[in-house]
């Protein structure tokens, strides 16, 4: 079971264009392209005349023609044409689905559509503010959303799933503390007078021991933003600010389920030092997607050791845990009210 009723990331916008694009999203087999105008389209990947995917259809002009019959749609979802009859029945219609474009993604409501309120979709002004450098990505995962949600909320595991680029012994080893706010969950971690692990070497230009912190900030289904930064050792962030020798970035992430145990994991590393350094950008992209690819190693073989059992079939709940289970517990109160709504 998947929450409907939010904003959920379907695409980076430039992926979407004159082309029919599928995509499963939350469960749902939709179609994205954009009309001739610009504007993008979320449509059910399905006709409603004998359900072959539009996606094995063509679009053309601003209308989508299935692949078998001819049917065609335009992009409110309405059957305008049907070859070999004039008359349209009612019925001939495809779900569209309410749709923001913001912050370079492409944005879908996929439950009620009257409760679709732009003013609600996430916070990822990082990513088109010009005062920040961007690397930007795609991981597609072979596991249930939560679990990647887990992963992020429990930064322990740089230590070892990542000692080559932002893990060292000191993560696991420094002390976690966890609030929430409203609907959002926070996990902070301080990690004092450490080595600087190998990206902080090359990306922020540390060569002695450093303050590192990172602040997690969670909202359901699956939006993370990882506010981190480090600083000489023993420095005030202002003063080292004022320096301007902090070295801040924004780990953006955007995860929208796919199925029960596949999910799309958008994600963006936002800096405020060094922007015009286009060779830095590349290096951080490069690292970054590596050190993603070991979280999907790391995701998809617990994915695979889970197989039927429930995500929640954890025996061992550890301190670290806690912004998990919290985060956990957030989405299971959200999703309880979903079903208490239908049962009414």
């Amino acid at each position: 079971m998947f929450l409907k009723d939010v904003w959920q990331v379907a695409a980076f916008a430039k992926e979407v264009g004159r082309e029919i694009l599928p995509r499963t999203l939350a469960g749902e087999a939709v179609i994205l392209y954009r009309t001739s105008a610009g504007a993008p389209v979320v449509m059910l990947d399905a006709c409603p005349h004998r359900f072959l995917p539009l996606s094995m259809g063509k679009l053309s002009g601003d209308v989508v023609q299935c692949g078998y019959h001819g049917l065609c749609f335009d992009h409110r979802g309405d059957c305008v044409k049907i070859p070999g009859q004039d008359r349209i029945p009612s019925t001939a219609k495809v779900t569209v689905f309410p749709v923001v474009e913001r912050y370079g993604f492409i944005w879908v409501w996929l439950g009620d559509a009257t409760k679709a309120d732009e003013s609600k979709v996430p916070d990822f002004h990082w990513m088109t503010n010009p005062e920040w450098a961007v690397s930007e990505g795609y991981h597609h995962i072979d596991a249930h959303y939560q679990l990647i949600n887990d992963n992020l909320l429990d930064l322990s595991h740089e230590t070892f799933v990542h000692p080559h680029t932002i893990g060292n012994h000191a993560v696991a080893e420094s002390p976690l503390t966890v609030s929430e706010g409203e609907g959002t969950v926070i996990a902070h971690r301080d990690i004092l007078n450490c080595e600087p692990p190998p990206f902080y070497v090359q990306a922020a230009g540390f060569s002695t021991r450093i303050d590192r912190w990172h602040t997690t900030i969670f909202t359901p289904p699956g939006f993370l933003v990882i506010k981190n930064g480090s600083v000489p050792a023993g420095m005030p962030k202002e003063e080292a600010r004022a320096k301007g020798i902090a070295r801040e970035r924004r780990v953006l992430n955007l995860i929208t389920p796919e199925t029960e145990t596949s999910s799309h994991y958008f994600w963006g590393i936002a800096r405020g030092y060094d922007i015009e350094n286009v060779g830095l950008t590349d290096y951080i992209r490069s690292e970054v997607a590596r050190t993603f690819d070991e979280d999907k190693l790391v995701l998809e073989a617990q994915q695979r050791k889970l197989g039927d059992h429930k995500i929640t079939h954890f025996p061992i709940t550890l301190r670290a845990d806690a912004g998990a289970v919290r985060g956990r517990r957030l989405i299971e109160s959200m999703l309880r009210g979903v079903s208490a709504t239908a049962a009414e």
